[in-house]
């Protein structure tokens, strides 16, 4: 079975409705032509039937008076009768009529001999008789009424049957022209109307939460494809309600972070404390190996202490502040929150110039670079890889890149690495929030990111920065 699409559908019904319009034209049309030559018929037969009364009229006044006048009236009208027949028989042969009108002619010349001998016959003794030739002449003339009578009779008879037609035919065609545009308001109903209610009903549900997706039929046409469409963003939206849900629990997550790093600083405290007595109370010359183990423990106590700092200023909570700070130092920081999650393995190069000042909010920027950072590793799916973080200036601008090793993004992925909750991990690996946030930071920060990558080359993130005023001035008298 053949499955028409809208367009088609739609496509058929304008045919339709072209065909019935064109068709019931030629056929008026047509009508029209047979209306027109019944009509001239008409005109011509009632023009020939008043001459033949003219005949009759001035034939009696002959009869009675003898004129010759009215002769010569007579002959007059039988002559512009013979000329106007030869008309009235050309419109005949165009229709059907009766068989005895085509004797008209000979009617009107034995008329015309009969009158004539008539006359010429004629004596005042006549009256009183029933002469033979004044007979014939009101006989020939009485055919000639008659048959013109008929002839009109004919045609008005003709043309009252042709309204009835006409008049049936447009009833029908009235009729047709109904049932054909019903049959188009339910095809444009049934295709149009019921899936785009269904759609706003869908749609009111996704609004208040509720995902339904929509019942699709076997057609294939312009509304399945939007039904399609349709329950496509509904699966993307249950997606991204998860994404969001597992963001939330990240956030959570965060925030436990937070607590947690607050409880880890004050036991660090004590150990540090703790370490720096024992240190004062013991001989370095007299127990070496326990002065390097305090001073072991003093240190690694010193570097979880700056872990936990970081930490706790990465999850503070602060308004936007932009000051200049070491690119370096943000780095570093960084680096620091970020080494746990470097496995055996993939190494983390930078090449950071340690005077490069640029204008950032400290917290945002080391959410956005860690982040990248992240991504980097995650991307290295099998070691070793590497991560290289460096950092140049361009035209009072700090152009920083960060290269990884890793897998790579399709071209087909490159649009929309930037878009929220595009993720090209799997799930539950990842919202798709990370490099939308890197993109709104670095966007605040007034400068600007790019991504380059090859398929199983690597990834190469490109961020441009405004300098701040004392590196910009540096640069420029160099």
């Amino acid at each position: 079975m053949i499955n028409f699409n809208l367009r088609n559908k739609m496509i058929c019904c304008f045919c339709l409705h072209l065909t019935f319009y064109v068709v019931y034209g030629l056929i008026f049309l047509k009508d029209f032509n047979v209306f027109r030559e019944d009509v001239t018929l008409l005109m011509h037969a009632g023009n020939l039937s008043n001459i033949c009364l003219e005949i009759r009229r001035y034939e009696k006044n002959f009869i009675i008076s003898h004129d010759d006048k009215n002769f010569q009236k007579v002959g007059d009208y039988v002559n512009e009768a013979q000329k106007y027949l030869p008309k009235v028989k050309n419109d005949l042969s165009l229709i059907t009529h009766p068989l005895h009108l085509d004797d008209l002619k000979n009617t009107l010349q034995s008329y015309k001999t009969a009158f004539r001998t008539y006359r010429d016959k004629w004596s005042p003794e006549d009256n009183n008789t029933p002469y033979p030739a004044r007979l014939m002449v009101q006989k020939l003339g009485k055919e000639l009424v008659d048959i013109s009578e008929q002839l009109v009779a004919y045609e008005q008879q003709k043309m009252t049957t042709f309204v009835d037609a006409v008049r049936e035919r447009l009833y029908l065609s009235i009729v047709v022209l109904i049932l054909l545009s019903i049959f188009t308001i339910f095809l444009l109903y049934g295709s149009i109307i019921i899936p785009l209610k269904s759609i706003e009903l869908a749609a009111a549900n996704v609004a208040a939460g509720t995902f339904h997706k929509l019942h699709l039929s076997n057609k294939k046409d312009e509304v399945t494809s939007v039904l399609h469409a349709f329950n496509n963003m509904v699966t993307e939206l249950e997606n991204q309600q998860e994404q969001l849900f597992q963001a939330k629990k990240l956030s959570s997550i965060g925030t436990l972070a937070s607590g947690t790093a607050h409880q880890i600083n004050n036991p660090l405290n004590n150990i540090a404390t703790s370490c720096q007595l024992a240190l004062s109370e013991i001989d370095p010359d007299k127990t070496p190996f326990l002065g390097k183990m305090l001073n072991t423990i003093d240190q690694e106590t010193q570097r979880a202490g700056e872990i936990v700092k970081g930490l706790l200023e990465f999850s503070r909570t602060h308004a936007f502040a932009m000051q200049p700070a070491s690119l370096q130092q943000i780095i570093d920081k960084t680096l620091q929150l970020v080494a746990s999650e470097v496995p055996a393995g993939i190494s983390i190069q930078q090449k950071i110039d340690a005077d490069l000042i640029v204008l950032m909010d400290t917290q945002k920027m080391m959410e956005a670079l860690l982040n990248l950072i992240i991504n980097g590793i995650q991307a290295i799916e099998t070691p070793p890889g590497k991560v290289t973080i460096s950092a140049t200036t361009k035209e009072g601008q700090a152009i920083i890149t960060i290269t990884d090793t890793g897998k790579g993004i399709a071209e087909s992925h490159l649009q929309k690495v930037f878009d929220p909750f595009f993720t090209t991990k799997k799930e539950g690996k990842g919202t798709g929030l990370g490099l939308s946030v890197v993109f709104g930071i670095i966007k605040k920060h007034n400068g600007t990111i790019q991504v380059e990558s090859k398929k199983n080359k690597g990834t190469c993130f490109t961020i441009a920065l405004p300098l701040a005023l004392e590196t910009a001035a540096k640069i420029n008298k160099l």
